[in-house]
């Protein structure tokens, strides 16, 4: 007489599935327990090994699939085949992808000063400029115009990781041209500035840094 192993899944009608190590599997049919609660039944063949390995499968249309790993336990006395569980696997969470802060700003002088007033950057070094003048591109990139970029620079000529120390320029709209956003960088009388330097050079244009 085969062995009845009970689950109940929710969906009821989810798709189970046990399968032993000693080959073979088991699929879930409709099953009613007397207290009126409805679940599915797998019948274990007669002569299947007690004490080994098996996988349990769930799976349903617009949910995770569950799989569980454990002994088969058969009990002769009662034809009731249970699944001692003793293998869990979590599934990986989908990775969150952090969203930019938006910079308050309507111009894009505004977005500079606020960018300038967090005071996490010091116009003083040229390596403070270019990392101030990377957080204006990508703030105002991201929250004013995304045809804002940096100004591509070579090894030889005065840059900040590839780009412009002290300028930004837009491809399109009304602000279109090169502009630099500090007045005497890399000085003590350094200042956010956003002053017209020249028309745009899309072949140097590039985003982001």
């Amino acid at each position: 007489m085969p062995y009845s192993f009970v689950i109940y899944p929710t969906p009821v009608d989810a798709t189970v599935t046990l399968t032993p190590d000693s080959g073979g599997s088991y699929t879930g049919k409709p099953y009613t327990h007397s207290s009126g609660r409805k679940g599915q039944v797998c019948a274990v063949d007669d002569g299947t090994p007690d004490q080994q390995g098996a996988t349990l499968d769930v799976s349903a249309p617009s949910y995770l699939p569950e799989r569980l790993r454990g002994f088969l336990i058969l009990d002769a006395a009662s034809d009731v085949a249970r699944l001692q569980v003793d293998d869990v696997v979590l599934e990986l969470a989908a990775a969150e992808v952090p969203q930019p802060p938006v910079v308050p700003g309507s111009t894009p002088l505004e977005i500079i000063n606020n960018v300038y007033a967090t005071g996490q950057y010091s116009l003083h070094t040229k390596e403070g400029c270019g990392k101030f003048t990377e957080a204006c591109c990508t703030a105002i990139h991201d929250s004013l115009a995304n045809t804002c970029g940096h100004i591509r620079k070579e090894p030889a000529q005065n840059q900040w990781n590839g780009h412009a120390v002290d300028a930004i320029m837009f491809l399109a709209g009304g602000w279109v041209g090169i502009w630099d956003i500090i007045t005497s960088s890399v000085s003590p009388e350094a200042r956010p500035a956003f002053n017209y330097a020249g028309p745009a050079e899309p072949e140097k244009w590039y985003y982001p840094a």
